[in-house]
C-alpha cells in the first residue's frame, strides 16, 4: 500500500468513527435529557396529587371541631362533607403510584401523611362514640386541631422534598 491509499484509509475511518461517536453522544445526551423531562413530570404530577390529597383530608375533617364544640350537629357535618366532596378523588392513589414506581426515596413523607391520617381518624372515632353515648366530648377539640394542623407540617415537608430532588431535573 502506497502512502496516499494509507493516509486515504486513515482519513476515511476517522471520518466514519467520528461520525459514529457523534450518533452515540447525542443519542445519550437527547435520552438523558428525554429522562430528566420525564421524571420532572412526573414530580409535577406527584406534587399536584399530594397537595390535592392534603387539601381535601383537612376540608373533609374541619367540619368536626365544630360539632365536638356544639355548633352544628353530626348529622349536619355529614351533609357538608357529602356536599363538598368528590367521591371519584384519586389524588392518594396517583401520590402512592408515583412515589412506588418513580421515587421510592419519599415514601416515609407519604407515610407520615398515612399516619397523620390515621391519628385524625383515631381521634374522630373516639369522639363519635362519646358522641353516641351523649358524654362530654370536649377534651377532642385541642387535640383533634393539633393533628388538623398537622396536615400542613407533613405537606410541606413533601414538597420540600421533591423540590430537593427536582434539582436533579433541572
Amino acid at each position: 500500500m502506497t502512502p496516499v491509499e494509507i493516509q486515504i484509509i486513515v482519513s476515511v475511518a476517522t471520518i466514519l468513527c467520528s461520525g459514529v461517536v457523534s450518533a452515540v453522544v447525542t443519542h445519550k445526551l437527547s435520552a438523558g435529557r428525554a429522562e430528566r423531562e420525564f421524571r420532572r413530570k412526573k414530580l409535577e404530577e406527584l406534587y399536584f396529587a399530594v397537595h390535592t390529597y392534603c387539601s381535601k383530608l383537612f376540608s373533609a375533617n374541619i367540619v368536626w371541631p365544630r360539632v365536638m364544640r356544639g355548633q352544628i350537629t353530626y348529622n349536619e357535618a355529614n351533609d357538608l362533607i357529602i356536599k363538598n366532596h368528590d367521591k371519584e378523588d384519586k389524588s392518594h392513589d396517583i401520590a402512592q403510584m408515583l412515589i412506588n414506581i418513580y421515587f421510592p426515596e419519599l415514601r416515609p413523607h407519604l407515610q407520615a401523611i398515612m399516619q397523620r391520617r390515621d391519628q385524625i381518624n383515631q381521634i374522630h372515632s373516639e369522639f363519635k362514640k362519646t358522641y353516641e353515648r351523649r358524654e362530654n366530648w370536649d377534651c377532642y377539640v385541642e387535640p383533634f386541631l393539633a393533628e388538623l394542623s398537622g396536615i400542613d407540617l407533613d405537606e410541606k415537608s413533601m414538597t420540600d422534598a421533591l423540590f430537593r430532588i427536582s434539582e436533579k431535573y433541572r
